[in-house]
């Protein structure tokens, strides 16, 4: 009975095969990629259910009722949820962590790979097959819907939402990896098409490339962990695009700073209990919590500083307070924590045991001043501020505003320790984000208040 009903399924397919090719001539093209791409698909699916238990249709089947849904809702509204983005988001997701998942397989079988080798490799092979992919699904769903949008700004869109699920698979999650990367990279690419900000295709290669190799070396280096090294690439390729390299450099600055001196008397630090984990290794929540704030003003930079002139330099001089004061606290934490007298609290100034939220060193406030000097002699070597001022009083005044964010946005990290923190109230990721924050909006209204008085 069972061999009758296989035969019957293979003669079925057959004369469909046949069916198709007989009409093949009749068939306009359009509808013969979109065959392709559902073939394509659903024979990604199948194989995901065995390579990668993790994934299933259920996780994949609710992230397209969700996103379908609000497409539907929005469409009674003035915005709109692009179709195209729905398509790419699946594409990424399927063929991209599938091919991941096969490249994982293939090295374990190969010994002579080491492990973080493989990891590296899967996460690169699912951004490049998963953007290629969408992209191609992408074009032919805007050129059937006669959508006008550019093959340049969908390669961008594809290599971000690619970035962003390489970025998303890397985090460990109980919840449905489909559900989360359809999601998570539908969300951003929608986001990123809202600006309707792109560039063209060999400077978004170059600037992706140049990202990558970076990020992976501090990955080498044992400084970032797979999702960190992930992270800084999608920082690089956005705050590169929306600026240019310099503002990514000076933000470099800060991961070689803050990686050098992470293993600064690291074994002393260990044998006092107040180490950062897994060998000092940075991960996606140091990287993020430390640089969205960054991220945001860069991208909010990029899209309207032209429109308005004014805002520019505010916009400028806030990230460079958030980068000087991601540098500050990072640096008065780890060479601070090595100060042999005890910290005092911030609050009430009196001695507390070395590692403890919202502890101070004089160590620690004097190397916070020398990483905010380093961003800010940086952003004027390499051209970030072209203000002209004038005179060299206005030369130390620019690098006094940096320094005002760096400095108060790392002592206001230490209030937050001391209080929130120490309550329990926000974690050290909150902190951070916070605090740079504060950094960004001291030297920006710095900036603001004593621009009259200077340019």
């Amino acid at each position: 009975m069972l061999m009758d009903l296989e035969n019957n399924a293979h003669s079925v397919f057959f004369m469909f095969v046949m069916l198709i090719a007989v009409l093949l001539p009749f068939i306009p093209a359009k509808y013969l990629t979109a065959l392709f791409l559902v073939i394509t698909l659903v024979l990604a699916l199948r194989m995901h259910q065995k390579i990668v238990p993790a994934f299933s249709l259920w996780g994949f089947s609710f992230a397209l009722f969700i996103m379908s849904l609000l497409s539907v809702i929005l469409g009674f509204t003035d915005y709109e949820f692009p179709v195209y983005i729905l398509g790419a988001s699946i594409f990424i997701t399927t063929a991209g962590s599938l091919a991941a998942a096969s490249v994982r397989k293939r090295g374990i079988q190969k010994p002579h790979l080491d492990s973080k080798f493989i990891s590296a490799t899967s996460s690169i092979t699912l951004i490049i097959v998963g953007a290629l992919s969408a992209c191609a699904a992408a074009y032919w769903i805007t050129a059937w819907m006669n959508i006008p949008i550019s093959l340049s700004q969908l390669f961008f869109l594809t290599l971000i939402g690619g970035v962003t699920c390489a970025l998303l698979e890397s985090i460990p999650s109980k919840a449905d990896k489909y559900l989360t990367l359809m999601l998570g990279t539908g969300m951003v690419m929608w986001l990123f098409a809202s600006f309707g900000y792109y560039v063209n295709f060999s400077h978004l290669s170059a600037t992706f490339i140049f990202s990558l190799f970076l990020a992976y070396l501090a990955y080498r280096m044992d400084i970032a962990d797979v999702s960190a090294m992930l992270s800084a690439t999608l920082l690089g390729v956005l705050i590169i695009v929306f600026t240019n390299i310099n503002w990514y450099l000076i933000l470099i600055m800060f991961f070689l700073l803050g990686g050098a001196f992470t293993k600064y008397q690291y074994n002393y630090k260990v044998m006092r209990g107040i180490a950062q984990g897994k060998g000092g290794v940075r991960s996606y929540e140091n990287v993020l919590s430390n640089s969205i704030t960054a991220l945001i003003l860069a991208v909010v930079y990029g899209v309207y500083h032209e429109l308005y002139p004014d805002l520019g330099p505010v916009l400028l001089f806030a990230y460079l307070g958030a980068v000087a004061t991601a540098t500050g606290d990072t640096l008065a934490s780890e060479i601070g924590e090595t100060n042999r007298g005890k910290p005092i609290l911030i609050t009430t100034l009196k001695p507390v045991k070395p590692g403890t939220d919202g502890g101070v060193t004089r160590l620690g406030e004097g190397v916070c001043i020398g990483g905010s000097i380093v961003i800010g002699i940086l952003a004027m070597v390499l051209g970030v501020i072209d203000i002209d001022p004038g005179s060299a009083v206005s030369y130390f005044v620019w690098l006094l505003v940096v320094v005002l964010g760096g400095f108060g946005g790392t002592n206001f990290d230490s209030l937050l320790g001391a209080t929130l923190q120490h309550r329990g109230w926000l974690s050290n990721s909150g902190v951070n984000l916070i605090a740079t924050m504060g950094g960004a909006f001291i030297s920006g209204a710095a900036y603001y208040v004593l621009c009259g008085h200077v340019v």
